[in-house]
């Protein structure tokens, strides 16, 4: 992160006290929190979303694709089970969602760069469908958020100085940590396509353990370090490593057990709630938003109540402007021909897709 962009930053950050009450659990239970995040509302607001996706089907991007992919999955969910009222409205907007998804098939005929290859195996709704990576009877974790055991994780909205210096702190934080993004993308590839040396071999299953796939995993010397938990990250770098523990466990390898990746996702997101609770006292500073965004959606995918919070999915679908599209700062001033470019934030509006699709499942289904 550039020194402009903290100039930038720290020029146009407002602190504030956020003295608003959270609320976990849903669904909401008055009628305005209903009309804002409930299960209806979030589905309307897919809907518009996949609209703008439609009308610029060309121009779309794999960011979008893998977002609209992960919500695809969560409806695809919502439909096998009971019959729903709104039943044949989930059932247009998940075909919404099928037509933008296969717009992947017409982007990389022979994928081989590492981006590709990960981007061709994961835009496909039926590997998102459910979170086989823990298992069935898998009760996530109360996770502990000490007092005092940073200056991430005890910043206080109160005191202004305190918070800008903890700002700072968390800014030169950013910078820190892997994997970068080619390492997560490199990294990535080898769990799907598992052709490399095999550095995961300490957590070997039990003899006479039935296992779903015939093969272990082979992992390179230089994702083993990556993907490290005894190393510290921070930001998107935290937030890419979850999904490489995620996406491991989706694997079933022969020498993985699952519960080396429950433990993997109680650390990785007890770290990610500590930034995610700072960036909501911080009264959610723009530059912030999407990887905030990411970082509801991956440990709320994976299983953590604490993520699953009224006031935070509020304040998020709140950022979806009236166009349907969310819209990051850096992109402010790009132009073009086409939506995508003029009103969206590819990335972002992704994952915006992701995180409304799966509150309307948590919230319908459970």
């Amino acid at each position: 992160m550039g020194s402009l962009v903290l100039k930038l930053l720290l020029i146009s950050v407002v602190f504030s006290d956020h003295g608003e009450g959270i609320s976990d659990g849903l669904p909401a239970a008055d009628a305005p929190w209903r009309r804002l995040i409930g299960p209806d509302a979030l589905l309307t607001r897919l809907d518009k979303l996949l609209d703008v996706c439609i009308a610029n089907y060309e121009d779309l991007t794999t960011d979008l694709l893998l977002g609209v992919a992960i919500a695809n999955g969560q409806l695809k969910s919502i439909l096998t089970g009971p019959r729903l009222e709104n039943q044949p409205f989930i059932e247009t907007v998940r075909k919404k969602c099928d037509y933008v998804e296969s717009r992947i098939d017409s982007i990389f005929s022979f994928p081989s760069s590492a981006n590709a290859i990960v981007s061709k195996l994961l835009i496909n709704a039926n590997f998102w469908q459910s979170n086989d990576a823990l298992p069935d009877d898998y009760q996530s974790a109360i996770v502990p958020v000490p007092d005092d055991v940073d200056d991430l994780a005890s910043a206080s909205p109160h005191k202004q100085s305190h918070g800008r210096h903890t700002l700072h702190s968390y800014l030169r934080a950013l910078q820190l940590g892997a994997p970068s993004e080619l390492q997560s993308d490199e990294c990535l590839s080898e769990l799907l396509v598992n052709d490399s040396e095999n550095e995961f071999d300490k957590t070997l299953s039990p003899p006479g353990e039935r296992q779903p796939h015939l093969k272990p995993l082979l992992l390179s010397r230089e994702c083993s370090n990556a993907m490290s938990l005894r190393k510290k990250s921070y930001g998107y770098h935290l937030t890419h490593k979850l999904l490489f523990y995620l996406i491991l466990g989706k694997q079933h390898f022969t020498n993985i057990q699952q519960e080396f990746v429950v433990t993997a996702t109680d650390q990785l997101c007890e770290q990610i709630l500590r930034e995610s609770q700072l960036i909501a006292e911080l009264d959610y500073p723009e530059i912030f938003r999407d990887l905030f965004m990411e970082q509801v959606f991956l440990c709320a995918y994976v299983g953590y109540a604490e993520f699953r919070n009224q006031t935070w999915l509020g304040e998020i679908v709140g950022w979806q402007n009236g166009n349907g599209c969310f819209k990051y700062y850096q992109d402010r001033d790009r132009v073009g021909t086409n939506r995508l470019t003029t009103e969206c934030s590819t990335h972002m509006t992704g994952v915006g897709a992701a995180v409304l699709a799966l509150f309307a499942k948590l919230q319908l289904i459970g």
